[in-house]
């Protein structure tokens, strides 16, 4: 499997940055950053990214300069250039296109709309041919979210094994029908896989089973839905999902399918285990650890 797609964004405002960047991130992208025309043609060159989100009003180099440049370089002339601007004017969307841009969104953006269209002109870029078939690889090198991602952008229909946390997704025509972990399905399901996230992967791709019952969701958005639940959950939890929980009381609401044979269990696998939300689960675990009904080693998961 391919690494993940990589974007530069090319702006001067830091709010852009850090929201356009946490956006994409979390949708599975690698994110590269210049604050001016002049530093972001000097990464195009060095890092030759999948795609270009350029400011237009930017000291030294505006974007329309900055375009002008890149598409007289052969060497990133190809890359694909989406113009971000707060500049709602015909005259000015007119030129960025006949100046080459491939696309041109006006500021303030909502994240739907933006993940929609650097999905669509990624679409059109060279690098967009997948093969089918069989992959095997490890969530270590590339993540669940940059995996599914990939397998969105290339519309595939595949089963996604993650045979380490009892994990098997499946994709038709890029879209999300089915996700399984344990005994779990849907959002359950992925929130805990991607809670979970480790170990190896295979993808096989081709056409689903036959009798598959079928719940069809947005990988994008059950993406960022998840990422950013487990951002709040992680925080929650915070040194909590380091520990590795040597004992549990008999308590309502705490117990797990197999109870004290399995343990023990790293924080964030207990937790999976549990029925209902992730989030009130982590804070029944977490009160019960600080009341001592709940035993927690010192080692590392």
């Amino acid at each position: 499997m391919s690494a993940p797609y990589t974007i530069l964004i090319i702006d001067d405002d830091e709010t852009t940055h850090d929201v356009l960047g946490l956006y994409l991130n979390r949708a599975g992208y690698r994110v590269l950053r210049a604050d001016n025309g002049r530093e972001g043609l000097a990464l195009l060159r060095a890092e030759l990214p999948d795609l270009a989100l350029l400011d237009v009003q930017m000291p030294e180099l505006d974007g329309f300069q900055t375009l002008e440049q890149a598409r007289r370089d052969l060497g990133i002339a190809s890359i694909p250039v989406i113009f971000l601007t707060s500049l709602d004017r015909h005259n000015l969307k007119v030129k960025g296109l006949e100046l080459g841009a491939d696309d041109y969104i006006v500021k303030p953006f909502h994240s739907g709309e933006i993940l929609a269209r650097v999905k669509a002109t990624l679409r059109r870029s060279a690098r967009f041919q997948r093969s089918d078939g069989r992959v095997e690889g490890d969530l270590a090198s590339l993540s669940l979210a940059e995996l599914l991602q990939t397998m969105e952008l290339g519309r595939k229909s595949a089963v996604l094994r993650l045979p380490d946390i009892s994990g098997t997704v499946y994709l038709e025509g890029g879209a999300l029908v089915r996700v399984e972990q344990g005994r779990f399905t849907g959002r359950d399901a992925m929130l805990r896989l991607l809670l979970l996230e480790r170990g190896g992967f295979q993808a096989a791709f081709g056409e689903l089973p036959a009798n598959l019952v079928r719940e069809t969701e947005s990988v994008g958005y059950l993406l960022l839905e998840g990422l950013a639940y487990l951002d709040e959950l992680s925080f929650l939890i915070g040194a909590e999902s380091r520990a590795i929980v040597e004992a549990v009381a008999e308590l309502p609401g705490l117990g797990v399918p197999g109870g004290d044979r399995l343990l023990p269990l790293p924080f964030p696998e207990y937790l999976s285990l549990m029925e209902g939300d992730l989030k009130e689960n982590a804070q029944l675990l977490v009160a019960a650890a600080a009341a001592g009904l709940v035993r927690l080693s010192g080692v590392a998961a």
